[in-house]
This record gives C-alpha cells, sequence and structure tokens, in this order.
C-alpha cells in the first residue's frame, strides 16, 4: 500500500491555507478515490434498507402481518442508534491516531474485514430465514461499518483545497444517490429476478473490498497528531460541550435537520399521502409511488454537482437559499396537487433542492469545523443525518392526526405536505446565523490550470 506523506492532510502550515485546507490540488482520479468508499457504504445500505428488511419480514411473518411493520421498523432502529454513538466516537479517536498507515485508513480496513465477516452471518440468516439472527447481523455490520465510516469522513476535510470542495462535495452527493439507488438495485437482481439470494452479500462485499482497496492505495493519508489523551478519554471527548462554542457548527446542524426532515416527509410519507389525498387504493399507491421516488432521485442527482461546482464560485449559502425556494414551490404544489402526474412533476424543484443541499451543505460543513478535529465533528453532523428521519415521520403525524381529526384525511394529509414548507423555511432561517468563513470564495477561485474545479 503506498503512502505519500506529502499528500497527507497533516503537512507543514506552509501547506495549509489561512481555513486550514491544504493547498495542494487533486486530480480527477484521486478525487474519485476519496468518494469510492461512500459509493460502497451506500451500496451496502440501500440493498439492505431498500430490500432486504421488508423481504426478510415478509418471508418470517408475512406482509399482512399486523406486526410487519414493527418488525421492519426494528431493524431500521438499528441504522439510526449505533451510527449515532458510534460515528462520533470512533471519528474522535481516529483525529489523533498515529500509525504507518496513516490516522484514518487503519479504521476502514479493520471495518472493511468485519464488514465480511458479518456480511456472511447475514446471508446465513437470510436463507434461514430467521429474524433474530438477522437482527443480530445487522446490528454487527452496524458497528463495522460504522467503526470504518466515522474515521473516512474526516477525508474530505482534511484532504481537498478551498477551490476543490464544490466538486468533492457534489462528487460524495453523487455516490451517496448512486450506492442507494444502486444498491437497491442490487437487492432486486438477485432477491427479486434471479432468486439466488447470495448475489447480493457477495456483491456488496466486492464492491466494498474494491473501494477500500483505492482508498488504502490512493487516497493519502498521515499519522494524527499527538496527544496526551488516553484512548477512552479520546472517546469521551468527542461528546465534550465545547463543540456549543462553535455557534456556526451548530446552527448548521439546525439547518440541515429541518432540511432534511422536508425530504424525509415527502419520502417516507408519500404513499399515504397518494392513497388519502389522491383517493389511490394502496396497492396502486405503493406502485405510483415509484416515479415519484424516480424523478425525486434523478432530478437530486443532476443537480449535485452544478450545484457544488457553483457554491465554489458564488458562495454556499446562495446556493442552498436558491435550492430551499425550489423546494418550498415544489411543497406547495405537491399540497394544492388534484392530480397524480401534478406530483411526478412537482416533485422534481424538491429533488433538485435536495441534492443541492447534499452537497453544499456538505461543503459547508468542511468550511467551518476545526480541521484538526474534522473526524469528530463530521461524525457528530451523521447524528442529525441518522435521526432526521424518525423525527421526520413523528412531526408528520402529529400534524396529519391533528388536521385530519378536525378537517378530515385529505385535509390531514396535504396539511402533513404542508409541513415541509415549515420545514424548509426553518432550515433556511438557521443558516442565516451561519456565516461563510470570510474570504473563501476568492481563495476558492485561485484553481490553477488543470486542476479539477
Amino acid at each position: 500500500m503506498s503512502i505519500d506523506p506529502v499528500d497527507g492532510p497533516l503537512v507543514e502550515a506552509a501547506s495549509r491555507d489561512e481555513f486550514g485546507r491544504p493547498t495542494r490540488f487533486l486530480g480527477w482520479g484521486r478525487l474519485l478515490a476519496v468518494t469510492a468508499y461512500w459509493l460502497a457504504l451506500t451500496g451496502l445500505w440501500g440493498a439492505f434498507g431498500a430490500i432486504l428488511y421488508p423481504e426478510l419480514v415478509h418471508r418470517v411473518l408475512g406482509a399482512t402481518n399486523p406486526l410487519a411493520g414493527t418488525a421492519v421498523a426494528g431493524l431500521t432502529a438499528i441504522t439510526v442508534v449505533v451510527p449515532m454513538i458510534l460515528q462520533p466516537t470512533i471519528g474522535a479517536i481516529s483525529d489523533h491516531t498515529r500509525t504507518r498507515l496513516g490516522r484514518r485508513k487503519p479504521y476502514i480496513i479493520v471495518g472493511t474485514a468485519f464488514d465480511l465477516v458479518f456480511l456472511v452471518i447475514a446471508a446465513w440468516a437470510f436463507s434461514l430465514p430467521s429474524y433474530p439472527a438477522f437482527l443480530v447481523a445487522v446490528l454487527l455490520l452496524q458497528f463495522s461499518s460504522n467503526f470504518a465510516q466515522g474515521p473516512f469522513q474526516g477525508y474530505l476535510p482534511d484532504l481537498v483545497p478551498s477551490p476543490q470542495v464544490g466538486v468533492a462535495s457534489g462528487l460524495m452527493g453523487i455516490a451517496s444517490l448512486a450506492g442507494n439507488l444502486g444498491g437497491a438495485g442490487i437487492a432486486v437482481l438477485f432477491v427479486r429476478l434471479l432468486h439466488w439470494d447470495p448475489g447480493v452479500f457477495i456483491t456488496v462485499g466486492l464492491v466494498e473490498v474494491t473501494a477500500m482497496l483505492v482508498t488504502a492505495i490512493w487516497v493519502p493519508d498521515s499519522p494524527g497528531p499527538p496527544t496526551d489523551l488516553t484512548l477512552p478519554q479520546r472517546a469521551r471527548a468527542a461528546w465534550g460541550t465545547d463543540l456549543l462554542r462553535e455557534r456556526a457548527y451548530v446552527w448548521l446542524l439546525a439547518s440541515r435537520l429541518f432540511i432534511l426532515m422536508a425530504g424525509s416527509t415527502l419520502a417516507n410519507m408519500g404513499v399515504l399521502f397518494l392513497v388519502n389525498a389522491l383517493g389511490f387504493p394502496t396497492e396502486d399507491a405503493e406502485s405510483r409511488m415509484l416515479p415519484v421516488m424516480l424523478a425525486l432521485g434523478v432530478s437530486a442527482a443532476i443537480a449535485t454537482l452544478p450545484a457544488g461546482i457553483l457554491s465554489t464560485r458564488v458562495g454556499r449559502k446562495p446556493v442552498i437559499y436558491a435550492g430551499v425556494a425550489l423546494g418550498i414551490a415544489g411543497a406547495l404544489g405537491i399540497t394544492a396537487a388534484a392530480e397524480y402526474w401534478m406530483v411526478v412533476l412537482l416533485v422534481v424543484p424538491v429533488g433538485v433542492c435536495l441534492g443541492a443541499f447534499q452537497s453544499v451543505d456538505w461543503a459547508l460543513m468542511t468550511d467551518i469545523i476545526p480541521k484538526a478535529e474534522s473526524g469528530r465533528y463530521m461524525g457528530i453532523s451523521n447524528v442529525v443525518t441518522a435521526g432526521n428521519q424518525g423525527t421526520a415521520v413523528i412531526a408528520a403525524a402529529a400534524v396529519q392526526l391533528g388536521v385530519t381529526l378536525a378537517l378530515g384525511a385529505n385535509a390531514g394529509y396535504r396539511a402533513m405536505i404542508l409541513l415541509m414548507v415549515a420545514e424548509f423555511l426553518v432550515g433556511a432561517w438557521a443558516l442565516t446565523h451561519v456565516p461563510e468563513p470570510s474570504g473563501r470564495r476568492a481563495a476558492a477561485r485561485r484553481i490553477p490550470a488543470g486542476a479539477a474545479a
């Protein structure tokens, strides 16, 4: 495995700009190498969350069993709780890890190795099928994958110079969307079409190993700075209250929470909206939700990279505000939509909003966090990312129930979609409290000829 200390994140102060970012530019090959592992991780959980969870519950309990939804929720809860605890903790530990391989790579290599072991256990449990065994396998997989993901998230602020943050964040956003869709596609191919379940686990395992090797060989890394803290002290420090002194960071977390909640409301409650507001039968609504989600996902994917690049030129916040305006327009239109085709059309601006936000918010996050503790801060940010779905569903259900009791189901479910507008507005308001680093745009424009921009 090649180690390139010159390219490493912890180089001399002269090799960093006034914002703590490295000044050495990365070629397109290295930028793509940085995003490869993210594609693999999102592909893994895209396969599990979209297809394997409901399929296992269907095989064990039956789709019409009253406990089916609860059983799926139990598997999903693990994917929320474990990252919220583990990613910030391991990320903070990695910030001061000192090894020949660097401070991030050891965790990525070890986490991947254990992922392969636990994928075998998951495949065995799925073949039985056994809900308790599969639940344990998912729990173990969450520990191992987040053991790698927490440190991995530190790479973007570690390695990417200011002029390339927008494009790097856009590539990460594309990798996230492609991973979720690709993972679900792999699961559909092997489980539903080829009826060879082991193919899912073999394929996602091979993809992850390949991405890990790309990261280990081509992504630069170097040891963390010295520290007097013991390992337990470093783990506890991840949750220190000093985070609250980073006011811009706290406000950005609040902005991320509410804007992502708006997207989660549509994704998680869309079928119920089609049933209760547009009058489709449940099975028909489920099939009609696929074009809605495709329109949402494709528009988000198309917007992600251009938004990241544009944010380097005009600033992060203007791009986010423009995206939020599109999201509000789309949500208002869906609230009043009388026909199904209107819903499919109106989710497009919402998708553009979410795609732009996903890349540009990531870029802004890496702009403002303390670079020496990037693993810790990026890990904490994922607490919001992991927790927004549950928060969104609870808020949407509360609004829907209250309005339904007063005005009927049609009004209740339209009010639920209207809640998205309030969530977008609160997210935009929170963003007004986040200052962009002074002079960052001027520094970002200094792109040498031939650099990836």
